[in-house]
């Protein structure tokens, strides 16, 4: 796992700077900081189960919409609140998961305690300090909480990738000729899979990705085949339909939504890769995975 106590150094950093909390989760969303480092209102949420997998979910969408648009990006939480994320990632783009901060309320939200607290069931009705937390929650105009998220992206971006490179520095015995030809082979089919997974939310070819690592294209897919045990094509249509798959499950987004931001240009072709997979459309599989639920 990448230096965790480094990691969050560059957090008190920025939680000195701007009063604002901040919490590494891994890919999935998933805490790797303590709890004690949300606000006390997001403590109190995440001692509820379903309502902690809806905050984890938050935080992965809202990670993997950064890593889409290349800068930070404020989104709701399913509670209301203002929240931003920003990657952590080393220098040759391994993605470890994300920094959230944010867990704020907005001007002018005057009203999002009072709609948030009538839903049912939220399971807090014993919880009466939640209310009296919800409500003390620092409020921020918009372009406050943006210039907050450059400063995090900012310390992220100097810091973090130096940090990680050394996690992912390995010593290594002399090796032999044969043993340096495959260690050649590795390090480039290597280098094709993370630029595979930097863009996975974008169309990109064999030609494009072979091109990256300096390879011919017949080369590259001979290479690819024979470290994978698959084909390119096989192997980047399953990493997209994973994402497809729980995406569909897990969120609300129309489904020429998903197929874009996976980089599909025609939903028809996206759908017919789908099927390919799982047996069913990619409307049917949301129906009978949510009628499972």
């Amino acid at each position: 796992m990448a230096n965790k106590q480094q990691i969050e150094k560059v957090m008190e950093m920025f939680s000195s700077a701007t009063g604002l909390t901040a919490v590494y989760v891994d890919i999935d969303g998933k805490e790797i900081s303590d709890d004690d480092q949300f606000p006390p209102v997001c403590q109190i949420m995440r001692q509820v189960p379903h309502l902690r997998k809806h905050c984890q979910k938050c935080a992965k969408c809202g990670g993997f919409e950064t890593m889409k648009n290349g800068q930070p990006c404020i989104y709701r939480c399913h509670a209301g609140l203002a929240d931003f994320a920003v990657p952590v990632k080393s220098r040759e783009n391994t993605l470890y998961g994300f920094i959230i901060s944010g867990q704020v309320r907005l001007e002018d939200d005057e009203n999002q305690v009072k709609e948030f607290l009538q839903q049912k069931p939220l399971d807090l009705s014993s919880r009466h300090d939640f209310a009296a937390a919800y409500s003390k929650l620092p409020v921020f105009s918009l372009e406050k909480l943006s210039a907050s998220a450059e400063v995090l992206s900012t310390l992220s971006a100097y810091y973090l990738p130096s940090i990680l490179n050394e996690e992912e520095a390995k010593p290594a015995k002399e090796p032999t000729a044969q043993a340096k030809k495959h260690a050649r082979s590795k390090k480039e089919i290597k280098q094709a899979l993370k630029y595979i997974q930097k863009h996975i939310h974008q169309p990109f070819t064999l030609e494009e990705v072979a091109g990256h690592v300096y390879l011919s294209p017949y080369y590259f897919s001979k290479l690819f085949k024979k470290e994978t045990g698959e084909t390119f094509v096989s192997f980047v249509n399953r990493q997209k339909m994973n994402l497809a798959k729980d995406m569909l499950v897990n969120d609300d987004l129309p489904v020429s939504y998903i197929a874009h931001s996976l980089g599909f240009r025609e939903i028809s072709y996206f759908s017919k890769v789908f099927k390919r997979y799982y047996q069913t459309t990619p409307t049917s599989y949301r129906a009978m995975s949510r009628k499972k639920g």
